[in-house]
């Protein structure tokens, strides 16, 4: 496949660029467009002392609003009087008074897309654009970490072709990054059975919430890269008005994550050469709700009576705690991993690759195993089994069935020269379909044609 020959200015707009796989494409992306001689520009809305060449920070809706610059002024002189005292009860009153608006609406259960600050990338953006390329959208509403107006799609659409390439589904949810088995999207959401999933809001405008971004998309012309035909199939039953849709599946460095020496890797991160490990990656696993880390305790309590299975460590990379115990097998934490360098030495320690997800759409931390030589156990939800070749590549499993999570892992365990030839196979895949490279190449080709589709 060949790159686009036409340079183009691509705009990029992430929440983040540094965290997990779904924060950090857009940076990858925008090296990539950039190595290949495009003009990339990427707006963020957390970049926490970062610093590169063409990526900036959207502006924060308190430095957008006279108001809110005013109101903040008004908060650090009553700081400066009182010592620093009452910080945490006072900041939530000078909030309401800098976005009355914004607490009404957050306070009604209304999703928070009051971000101006977005309004002004194009302003900002140092050449205009010749396509807009959306990661995810959302963020915590009441933590006040929202970055971009949905309210801002239609103008956007005017300046240029804009294309989603979400993560997940929240786009056609009233709230939630995924619904799970909840069917309510379907149906126009309303009388949502959890509203505390993430992005969660404090009461029941679901519905409303659901009309609201219909009505966005009605007046914006868009079009969607899907990493996974389960999330593409979600978006043509949704209705979405879309301009065209394709999967651009997600992609990994597969010259950084390759197959190693087992016994160096341990060696470099303390761990016991000894002992059987079973990895898992996921930040936050534990209070996740997606993650599945319950279903990690009852997989592990399972093995635990299992006879003449070598004693287990489940190795938990992305969060922190004391080790959990069941007999001969152990889940311990190896904390957060800041640098995306250090990973592939967390895969090569490990036996086998464990994914126990409630939902997911295309995670990239299964295809890091899978590009590293790792088979693959994990629950067949989402894009999932578009990754995994059950029987193949690895082994799926229902949701929730901790008994055959256990089973397929003990399997794996037991029987090593099936887990290496499973190894070998997954590293063929994900070399031959889900490289980096070929993401890049695709989107540049596709952008390409919308791009000149849209000048005829």
């Amino acid at each position: 496949m060949k790159t686009a020959e036409r340079k183009l200015r691509i705009l990029q707009i992430a929440s983040a660029v540094e965290g997990g796989g779904g924060e950090q494409i857009s940076l990858r992306l925008h090296r990539a467009f950039r190595r290949l001689g495009h003009r990339s520009m990427l707006f963020a809305g957390r970049l926490k002392n970062f610093s590169e060449a063409d990526v900036f920070q959207i502006p924060d809706r308190w430095d957008v609003s006279a108001r809110a610059r005013n109101a903040r002024a008004v908060f650090w002189r009553v700081l400066a009087l009182t010592g620093g005292r009452g910080a945490a009860r006072l900041f939530p009153f000078f909030e309401a008074l800098a976005f009355p608006r914004v607490t009404w609406d957050l306070w009604r259960g209304h999703e928070d897309f009051t971000q101006p600050g977005s309004r002004q990338l194009l302003a900002l953006a140092p050449e205009q654009p010749d396509a807009v390329l959306l990661h995810n959208l959302h963020a915590r509403w009441n933590r006040r970490e929202g970055f971009f107006d949905l309210e801002f799609l239609p103008e956007l659409g005017r300046s240029a072709p804009v294309i989603l390439f979400p993560q997940d589904p929240w786009l056609i949810t009233g709230h939630c990054g995924h619904p799970i088995e909840c069917p309510r999207w379907r149906i126009g959401c309303g009388k949502c059975p959890d509203l505390k999933i993430y992005p969660s809001v404090r009461r029941d405008a679901t519905a409303w919430n659901f009309r609201r971004k219909r009505r966005i998309y009605n007046r914006s012309r868009l079009y969607l890269a899907a990493p996974s035909q389960w999330l593409l199939a979600m978006f043509a039953e949704a209705g979405i008005p879309l301009a065209g849709m394709r999967v651009i599946r997600n992609g990994i460095d597969t010259a950084l994550f390759k197959p190693g020496g087992r016994r160096a890797a341990r060696a470099e991160l303390g761990l016991d050469p000894n002992r059987r490990i079973i990895l898992i990656s996921g930040n936050h696993l534990k209070a996740n709700p997606w993650k599945g880390y319950g279903w990690v305790l009852e997989t592990a309590e399972r093995m635990s009576r299992m006879k003449k299975l070598p004693n287990v460590d489940f190795l938990c990379v992305g969060d922190e705690g004391e080790p959990v115990e069941f007999g001969g097998v152990r889940i311990i934490f190896a904390g957060f991993v800041k640098d995306p360098a250090r990973m592939p030495a967390y895969y090569r320690t490990a036996d086998v690759y464990f994914h126990p997800s409630r939902a997911d759409t295309a995670p990239y931390s299964v295809l890091e195993a899978m590009a590293t030589g790792l088979p693959v156990v994990a629950t067949s939800v989402g894009g999932i089994p578009e990754q995994v070749e059950d029987g193949r590549t690895g082994r799926l499993a229902a949701p929730g069935d901790a008994e055959a999570m256990a089973a397929r892992l003990a399997a794996l365990l037991t029987k090593p020269e099936e887990a290496a030839a499973m190894g070998r196979r997954a590293r063929a895949r994900a070399v031959k379909l889900f490289d980096f490279t070929g993401l890049t190449e695709e989107f540049l080709e596709w952008i390409q044609k919308i791009t000149t589709s849209n000048k005829k």
